[in-house]
């Protein structure tokens, strides 16, 4: 810098002397030069500021990078870094299951007191369903500033109890669960058409069972080890029948409806229509069944189509509506889920973490069609799900029918989740009545919301 100065020194002393002689062009040329250095000074100070700040590295934890096409995140990560070189990006991968069990960690870490290290990530993938307690816990930044200062709109768009939480979280892509159905399975029962209501299921079902054979009509996968099994292969079918599992925001289980579809499915297992071992199977149990022709039916997410198709190539199942009640009149229902971001309340560098969640909004797109999301990320019909059969049809199923995302910012979901495996037990193995197991999966429910609204968490 010192020595730009006493270049610039001598050149204005120079100027004197051409101004003495009056060469004017001559003055005019060596003011230019003084702009040109005093602005290279200013802009080679503020290029030297930033070379000497030290880069900072972000923690990301997700589940995602192990359910997107390979190298997906670090595609979108490389691209970010490039265009922000000061900020670096660690993923931190897990299941979702681990994921899941790192937000419950750190809410219980928190509610007992311990304010150090929980949710050391600066960036949160999150399921809307984990919400409330990391809001009422105060673990997660609010994203409303920023998002007025950057006047972004999430493409995404969110509904009903959920918009209420897109302040915490950042809706980025989506998925629905319809069913699956073995082709040549139905085929070699004698149907050459995927069920329509209950009635069909039912028929379907038993024509298909084969016990010897080793052949049910359909499965459920309710482990401990899946934390969505009870939200695709119980609610699903509650969702169809049209009815609203939380009815303004408070525990709608002994509806009429529910009871209902509680006995429907109580009927298929005392059949021994669904293959055994409901409650240890897990979702890759459910689908290698499926794949190797063991199952008729199943409901799975649109994530599952890729998985299905390479072991059995695209001729060999179809997707459609799940069946509702017989006398069900209204648009098909299935339920969706999500994957949001958010920023850790602990992270010490928010505006950076923001910079990211906005490219990931920006990249939602290009994170929908390597998931294979359906509906996606909020854009309108993409490229992926016009040129592909499946997609598309399952886009037009969405089109058709109602989405249902229930559960965003209420409490515990995993204890209401459990509460449902565990008097889902009763009922199939125990043999309690349908009413009786919905009459008890009210009550425990009401305590859960009772107590979380008691004690704020």
């Amino acid at each position: 810098m010192k020595i730009i100065m006493k270049i610039i020194k001598a050149k204005i002393i120079e100027i004197i002397k051409i101004t003495s002689i009056c060469h004017l062009d001559k003055l005019l040329f060596m003011l230019a030069i003084i702009v040109f250095l005093i602005g290279s000074t200013v802009r080679f100070g503020k290029k030297k500021v930033i070379e000497a700040k030290k880069p900072v590295t972000l923690v990301f934890s997700q589940w995602w990078q192990d359910e997107l096409e390979q190298n997906t995140l670090s595609a979108i990560i490389a691209e970010f870094e490039k265009i922000n070189p000061g900020i670096k990006i660690q993923l931190d991968n897990r299941s979702y299951h681990e994921m899941e069990n790192m937000i419950l960690n750190g809410l219980n870490d928190k509610i007992a007191g311990f304010t150090e290290n929980f949710l050391s990530a600066d960036i949160l993938a999150l399921d809307p369903r984990w919400l409330y307690g990391l809001i009422q816990n105060d673990m997660l930044e609010p994203l409303a500033p920023y998002m007025q200062k950057s006047e972004f709109i999430p493409a995404l768009q969110t509904d009903g109890q959920e918009r209420v939480y897109d302040e915490w979280a950042f809706p980025l892509v989506s998925f629905m669960a319809p069913l699956f159905y073995n082709i040549e399975v139905l085929k070699d029962a004698g149907f050459d058409r995927p069920p329509k209501n209950w009635s069909d299921f039912l028929h379907y079902a038993r024509t298909i069972t084969d016990k010897d054979a080793g052949r049910f009509g359909t499965a459920l996968s309710l482990s401990q080890g899946d934390p969505q099994g009870v939200y695709v292969d119980i609610y699903s079918w509650i969702w169809a029948s049209g009815t609203v599992i939380l009815n303004q925001g408070k525990p709608n289980f002994t509806a009429l409806s529910v009871i209902e579809t509680l006995e429907f499915l109580d009927n298929l297992y005392m059949e021994g229509l669904i293959a055994p071992d409901i409650f240890l199977k897990s979702r890759e149990q459910k689908l290698e069944e499926f794949i190797t022709g063991k199952l008729g039916m199943m409901i799975a997410s649109v994530q599952d189509i890729e998985i299905v198709r390479e072991r059995m190539g695209d001729a060999g199942f179809g997707i459609t509506t799940i069946p509702g009640p017989d006398v069900y009149l209204g648009k098909p229902a299935f339920g969706l889920t999500n994957w949001y971001a958010s920023i850790s309340r602990e992270s010490k560098h928010k505006d950076k973490a923001w910079a990211f969640i906005s490219f990931l909004a920006m990249k939602s797109p290009f994170l929908a069609a390597a998931s294979h999301a359906v509906p996606g990320s909020g854009n309108g019909l993409e490229d992926y799900l016009k040129g592909d059969s499946f997609y598309s049809k399952a886009y037009n199923i969405y089109e058709g029918g109602d989405g249902i995302q229930e559960f965003a910012g209420y409490p515990a979901v995993h204890v209401l989740d459990f509460i449902v495996r565990e008097e889902l037990y009763n009922m199939l193995e125990w043999r309690q009545d349908s009413q009786a197991t919905a009459e008890a999966i009210q009550r425990r429910w009401e305590e859960v919301f009772h107590n979380a609204l008691r004690f704020g968490s």
